[in-house]
């Protein structure tokens, strides 16, 4: 993930959030701690329909934000699962379009640690790629007004075809992946499909099949533990929003679509439905019977997933990411591992497995949905540059040119269709052939409360020993219970 949710994440993813998306931790709670009126007081607040300090010129057709062509944009970004490149990529992009205009490209795997105080200091960038282990509370952003409803983007004409309206030229989920009360504040520009990576040539010389019950999960463990193999790795150490993620899927499979709604829109007990204490106890099954890798709470996600390319493990969960912060040496150095991907390893997609033998849903089901999300701060020197960034971002030539270097899927329609990679192709043929998607909201409309302060904490001592599926189980529905209880927290609502 963009570790992102990730984060996500990483990537993912996440934004939302994917992604690549592990969600905002201390620095993000410290954005939160702080009450947004003081936190827009220390800001120069805008109205979010041009930039205060007058740089902005009339706009047109060709130039829906009225940005000066020869300004400066401030454009920050997550360097996790995506790379080191794609940033230079896009700012070349923008100055094919816009050639007397400077992007000055910063790259960071800290985002809240770095942009809390510019946020709070009223300097905030005119672009924001907020995504990874260390992002930025996006609920927070939206309740403090920190960055702005991104409509008029969707409303803008599209530089690859004036006639269409940008939000024409995206993939379905896109604006509804990034809303708020039906409004969207944040741009998720990959679609990240979800789910346990394999090597499908260490399937096929040992003969084994990817599982879809928990009974298959079990004889497939027992026949990988035979082999020396430790059945699933995650890196704790910064990546638990991963397997927050395996949980929720397998609670989503289990309890049908009803199961997190009931989580999302904080009805009371939803947090001790059957099918969440099926999930939880399934985790903790798997610790109990070492079916994780020995040592893994001390791992990152990169050294984790270095020791799956190792084939010491067989599964892991992650996003679409994967083959390229695996293929980035920068990112494998700053985690200090080498190895990267084998030459013979046949990077494989699987939809996750149920916990159980009978699931409410369809074996084959997946979240595929829009991550790595983008804002535009509200108090930004040059928001017409932010939106431009993100208008140029949109085409066909940059969404191609995102693709080759990072191996992952766009929002942008049309795009992507010629890439030669196994683990592109069996992600595209998993999303492609789902019965149905998994969904769930909860993480992003109440992130500080129900991820950072339960949800991650207790997976950590969960999966280190120190913690029982109940203890998991209680904490969160106590913590349900008092983001309904506190009125100074908005509530979101779903019904499918």
């Amino acid at each position: 993930m963009s570790v992102r949710p990730v984060s996500y994440r990483l990537t993912g993813p996440p934004t939302p959030l994917t992604r690549r998306r592990l969600l905002g931790r201390a620095a993000a709670a410290g954005l939160l701690a702080t009450p947004a009126a003081a936190l827009l007081n220390a800001c120069a607040t805008g109205s979010g329909d041009g930039d205060d300090n007058g740089n902005e010129q009339e706009r047109t057709a060709e130039n829906p934000f009225g940005f000066v062509p020869d300004s400066r944009v401030d454009a920050v970004f997550f360097t996790g699962g995506f790379g080191t490149e794609y940033p230079n990529a896009l700012q070349e992009e923008f100055q094919r379009h816009w050639p007397e205009a400077q992007v000055g490209v910063v790259t960071t795997e800290t985002i809240a640690t770095e942009m809390q105080p510019r946020f709070a200091g009223g300097n905030p960038p005119d672009f924001l790629n907020n995504s990874g282990d260390d992002e930025l509370a996006l609920d927070g952003l939206v309740n403090d007004g920190a960055v702005i409803p991104l409509t008029e983007l969707l409303d803008a004409p599209s530089l690859d075809d004036p006639s269409k309206k940008i939000r024409d030229t995206l993939t379905a989920g896109v604006e509804e992946a990034g809303s708020f009360g039906g409004t969207m504040y944040s741009l998720n520009f990959v679609n990240s499909t979800y789910g346990i990576w394999y090597d499908a040539k260490l399937f096929r010389d040992n003969g084994w099949t990817p599982p879809t019950t928990w009974s298959e999960f079990l004889d497939l463990a027992g026949r990988m533990k035979a082999a020396g193999i430790a059945p699933f790795i995650n890196g704790n150490a910064n990546g638990l929003w991963y397997l927050q993620n395996v949980l929720m899927e397998w609670i989503n499979l289990e309890g049908g679509h009803e199961a997190v709604i009931a989580i999302d829109n904080l009805e009371p007990d939803a947090w001790r439905q059957p099918a969440v204490v099926t999930a939880v106890n399934r985790l903790q099954e798997m610790v109990d019977s070492e079916l994780v890798y020995p040592g893994m709470e001390g791992l990152t996600h990169i050294q984790a997933q270095q020791a799956w390319l190792d084939r010491e493990a067989g599964m892991l969960w992650c996003g679409t990411w994967l083959e390229a912060e695996m293929s980035d040496d920068t990112v494998l150095a700053e985690h200090e591992v080498s190895g990267g991907i084998p030459a013979d390893f046949e990077m494989t997609l699987m939809a996750p497995w149920a916990p159980s033998d009978n699931p409410a849903l369809p074996p084959g089901c997946v979240r595929n949905q829009p991550g790595e999300p983008f804002v535009i701060p509200t108090n930004a020197a040059n928001r017409a540059g932010g939106l431009e960034l993100l208008r140029v971002m949109l085409t066909k030539s940059f969404a191609e040119r995102f693709i080759e270097l990072t191996g992952s899927a766009t929002v942008v329609q049309g795009t992507g269709l010629e890439v030669d990679s196994v683990a592109f192709r069996s992600a595209a043929e998993v999303a492609a052939t789902a019965p149905d998607a998994l969904n769930w909201k909860w993480e992003g409309w109440y992130n500080a409360k129900m991820y950072v302060d339960t949800m991650e904490p207790m997976l950590g001592e969960l999966m280190a020993g120190r913690a029982s599926a109940q203890d998991l189980i209680d904490a969160m529905q106590a913590a349900a219970d008092e983001v309904r209880e506190d009125s100074s927290i908005e509530k979101f609502t779903r019904e499918a």
